[in-house]
């Protein structure tokens, strides 16, 4: 059993990398570095569909775009989101008037490269305007990232979604969105002070399984936590929508297992999902909420999603910023 708080992550490289993501997540955004240019390209007369794509926590970042281009008044091209060794294969039916957006922050991923490096317009959501994804992009939108000690994207996912944001934000002429992205760096600093000050109401087990569930953009976010609980702590893990946590995740958990809830408190979906997920024997646990509109919940549950997932990993005995994975995965991805 393990006493949920926060203290051991104090030396960790990735809680560091946590602490800075406001300032990093504020200069992304003053900066807007390659948005105009990528925007134009973008809402051009010949653009039929926007392929939005990258691996990982990438992917969930063009995931979440899509999610929140559904939640936007504002009309622009159709977004499909997809991971990048989907659209590389032969399988997968290019179209007259695809545009690619590809969201490496290395811009190294070989599959995302390869995309960019095709014979159709694309721009690269990139830290790295050097990279071979930059090189083969049509046009560039940079994000700036304070450090990565630890392997994990934690600056780099926020950043990155905050640009594809942007993106959108210009692509539609939207009037709302500017304004729910001027309070992102100040909602991300409460995100990371409610984490530090967060603890679970009792004693948390290491769970032997786990599922993540959030609503709207939290979804994505819900996949992102599992990617983390996956990657740090070592422990399965499934991320879904609210509804599929209650009417299909549920189905496998068991005593010993974790649900973790993303949607704010109150939230109907939610607390059903809860409830149907501790009746099937798991413990539930919601993460501590930040007001905020919730197309940001991608940002605002990452540091909670962190701090959980490295206190697990520190109860196990694993390393919270360089994984045992971490050259297995090098070897495939470059």
């Amino acid at each position: 059993m393990v006493r949920f708080r926060l203290m051991p992550l104090e030396d960790t490289g990735l809680w560091a990398d946590v602490r800075e993501l406001p300032d990093a997540l504020a200069l992304t955004l003053e900066r807007a570095e390659g948005v105009a240019e990528a925007a134009d390209l973008l809402r051009g007369p010949d653009v039929r569909r926007i392929v939005a794509t990258g691996n990982g926590a990438a992917y969930y970042v063009a995931h979440a775009l899509w999610l929140a281009a559904l939640e936007t008044s504002a009309e622009g091209p159709p977004i499909v989101a997809v991971p990048a060794g989907l659209a590389t294969r032969d399988g997968f039916r290019w179209r007259p008037g695809d545009v690619v957006l590809a969201v490496s922050s290395s811009g190294e991923f070989r599959d995302v490269v390869a995309i960019a490096a095709g014979d159709r317009p694309c721009v690269a959501v990139t830290a790295q305007p050097g990279s071979a994804l930059a090189g083969a992009a049509t046009a560039t939108v940079v994000q700036h990232l304070s450090a990565q000690r630890a392997v994990t994207h934690t600056q780099a996912l926020c950043g990155a979604y905050a640009c594809t944001l942007a993106l959108w934000a210009a692509v539609t002429r939207d009037r709302e969105l500017p304004a729910v992205l001027a309070g992102a760096a100040e909602a991300a600093a409460r995100a990371v002070a409610a984490a530090e000050a967060w603890t679970a109401p009792d004693e948390l087990e290491r769970p032997g399984a786990a599922v993540a569930a959030g609503g709207g953009t939290a979804w994505a976010a819900a996949l992102e936590l599992a990617l983390m609980l996956k990657e740090i702590a070592r422990v399965p893990a499934e991320g879904v929508e609210t509804r599929e946590g209650a009417t299909s995740a549920m189905f496998g958990l068991d005593r010993g297992h974790l649900m973790v809830a993303l949607d704010p408190p109150g939230d109907a979906a939610s607390e059903e999902a809860m409830r149907l997920c501790a009746t099937a024997g798991a413990r539930t646990l919601r993460l501590p909420h930040v007001d905020a509109d919730q197309r940001l919940a991608p940002i605002t549950t990452l540091p909670a999603a962190a701090a959980l997932a490295a206190t697990l990993a520190l109860a196990g005995g694993h390393d919270v910023d360089h994984p045992c994975w971490t050259d297995a995965y090098y070897a495939t991805a470059r």
